[in-house]
């Protein structure tokens, strides 16, 4: 589905009713993606400001996964898996990285929520504020991919499901988000320039 009309399809100018009617309906979707936005800018701060504040524990897991520590003490469970285990010392840098990404991740999203609570307030965005939810729930859906294909390669869901089982929910609430900022009724396309 684009986001704009084709060209060659000219549309009779919506009757005032039925524009006042588009309106509220896209002024109360957009103020509920609004609040979307603004908490999971609010929830992946708070993910990021625990990382900055408890470094040492997030520290610590990470070199866990990283160490492949358990399966290598599991006679059983993933010995197979054993040789994609890295050195310690790559714990600090990757968790410095996910810092950084969650960073701008957060950045993109609070860019975006500001962006929405324009629109639902009734100012003329455009379509550049569906463009700037899009690549800050695109940041935020990535982020939970490369946790679980990280998890993946270090097979980390033997041990830790508990923490699979939060990156699969951050990524269905990416993408659930991406859907309802997507809708034509919240996005408007059919009228925007």
């Amino acid at each position: 589905m684009a986001l704009t009309a084709e060209p060659s399809l000219k549309a009779a100018a919506p009757s005032p009713t039925a524009a006042a009617a588009d309106l509220s309906v896209r002024s109360r979707l957009t103020a509920l993606n609004a609040f979307l936005l603004s908490g999971l800018t609010l929830w992946l701060g708070l993910v990021t400001l625990n990382n900055l504040t408890d470094f040492a524990t997030n520290r610590a897991l990470i070199a866990r996964m990283l160490t492949m520590t358990d399966l290598v003490h599991d006679p059983v469970r993933g010995n197979g898996l054993e040789w994609k285990a890295m050195p310690e010392s790559f714990a600090t840098p990757a968790l410095i990285g996910v810092i950084v990404y969650e960073v701008a991740a957060v950045a993109l999203l609070a860019w975006a929520a500001v962006g929405m609570w324009r629109r639902a307030r009734g100012a003329r965005t455009g379509i550049a504020t569906t463009q700037r939810a899009n690549l800050a729930l695109g940041a935020f859906v990535g982020l939970f991919l490369i946790f679980l294909s990280g998890g993946m390669w270090f097979g980390y869901w033997i041990y830790i499901g508990a923490a699979q089982q939060v990156h699969f929910t951050g990524l269905i609430i990416g993408l659930l988000a991406a859907l309802l900022v997507n809708l034509p009724s919240v996005t408007g396309a059919q009228r925007e320039q």
